[in-house]
């Protein structure tokens, strides 16, 4: 086996390093398409089944947060001492 010079092998190393960094500073942020590289990409050519499925779970979803959102408005009016509001829970539940 040869001998190596040390100077080569932390030369070859600091342009690794630079390569790298090079790289991901510059052309994965600006370049590439990010949503590509993650495998987030939508078909073009979606079935209109799957498009209908899609929206379907949309609508529920906004539903569910709107009903969640008109929820706690009207648990925020209501408020009142830390026991009282326990006692109404357990009469509740009886």
């Amino acid at each position: 086996m040869g001998r190596t010079d040390g100077k080569k092998i932390v030369a070859i190393a600091v342009a690794g390093i630079t390569a790298a960094v090079g790289f991901g500073q510059i052309y994965l942020p600006f370049i590439a398409d990010k949503d590509k590289l993650r495998g987030l990409f939508e078909e073009e050519d979606m079935p209109q089944q799957a498009k209908r499925e899609m929206e379907i779970m949309m609508k529920a979803e906004i539903a569910a947060a709107q009903a969640r959102q008109q929820s706690q408005s009207q648990g925020s009016a209501s408020a009142g001492s830390m026991w009282s509001n326990l006692r109404r829970k357990a009469e509740k539940s009886d």
